[in-house]
């Protein structure tokens, strides 16, 4: 019985070194531990303002990341750039950012960007952009104008 024993356990045993040998669940990224909000706060400071994309997809991003933006999109000019966030919202896992950039052009444009965090990694991106008009910006700054209801007639 004693030896029956001693088998059982050296197979258990060898089951568990042979699992966390070919499949290690110790990868360690920089989010790992961190609110989703501050993973997308360091995720966007190395991408963004240093412009280095493929470190920052190496340490925020999975193999399995589900991205709507377009590799060559993902700095509007191609170069680095400061977002200037007016608002940032987390729920959960989901973390939206709201930005704008102020393009050579002189133009400013806005972003809205939408991220889900999993296990201090970003799992899903999507991008919505809205390009201002001179005339939007303008008008940006007054109180929108309601028209007066008209009076209902009861017949």
């Amino acid at each position: 019985m004693r030896i029956l024993s001693i088998i059982v356990g050296a197979i258990f045993v060898a089951w568990i070194a042979n699992g966390l040998h070919s499949n290690p669940r110790w990868t360690w990224s920089p989010g790992e531990g961190e609110l989703p909000r501050d993973v997308v706060a360091m995720y966007m400071d190395t991408a963004y303002k240093q412009g280095k994309l493929d470190e920052a997809a190496e340490l925020f991003l999975t193999p399995k990341t589900q991205d709507e933006v377009p590799a060559d999109r993902i700095l509007p000019e191609g170069k680095p750039f400061e977002p200037q966030v007016k608002r940032v919202i987390a729920e959960g896992f989901n973390v939206a950012v709201h930005y704008t950039v102020q393009s050579e052009a002189g133009e400013p444009a806005e972003y809205i960007e939408i991220f889900n965090v999993r296990g201090g990694r970003i799992t899903s991106r999507e991008r919505i952009v809205r390009q201002q008009s001179a005339e939007a910006t303008q008008l940006s700054g007054s109180a929108p104008q309601l028209a007066a209801a008209a009076p209902a007639t009861g017949e």
